[in-house]
């Protein structure tokens, strides 16, 4: 009984505290993709398990703020080869960096309907800035955002060693997102 007590009082302190800007992501609708070409053949791939805490308002840029952790080791491409060998130190190196942050804090409109997050990207041990721009509609209580970014990964060490100028893996990594969030 006091366990019940004590839930439905942290859902009662939690839904008063959510800004009418605060959104939950549902991943089950949502993708973080990436996509380029290993030895001349195209290879695409996601990853399961990530969360966003996200807080936009189209009418506050000034206020909002987001921030995604991917957890690198749940990259997958169906491909065994390239499977195990994204976790390992030339790559990821999950044993060692478990997480990728994507934050920002700075929006800025675009056109109808588009935007630009600047914030920074870190990967491994690496901190860059990046300017995402996505592509936002807000239907009720529902919004789906879509973005694509470039991403050069020998800037974040991803296979700096084994593959230093790119001749086996494309330079430019293809990140491609689709998010559907409710209003908290």
């Amino acid at each position: 009984m006091i366990r019940l007590f004590s839930l439905i009082v942290f859902l009662i302190i939690t839904a008063q505290n959510a800004s009418a800007n605060d959104w939950l992501v549902d991943t089950a609708k949502s993708r973080v993709a990436f996509a380029g070409a290993h030895a001349g053949s195209a290879f695409e791939g996601q990853f399961s398990e990530w969360s966003a805490e996200i807080s936009f308002d189209p009418a506050d840029l000034a206020a909002a703020r987001v921030r995604v952790v991917i957890n690198t080791a749940s990259a997958a491409t169906g491909n065994t080869l390239y499977d195990t060998t994204l976790p390992g130190e030339d790559w990821f190196n999950t044993a060692a960096f478990e997480m990728a942050v994507f934050t920002a804090d700075s929006f800025t409109l675009t056109g109808e309907g588009t935007y630009r997050a600047d914030g920074t990207l870190q990967i491994r041990d690496e901190v860059r800035p990046i300017s995402l721009d996505f592509s936002l509609r807000i239907t009720g209580d529902t919004a789906t955002m879509t973005a694509a970014h470039t991403l050069d990964r020998l800037a974040y060490g991803l296979g700096a060693t084994s593959d230093p100028t790119a001749d086996w893996v494309s330079k430019d990594i293809q990140l491609t997102l689709a998010v559907t969030a409710q209003r908290q």
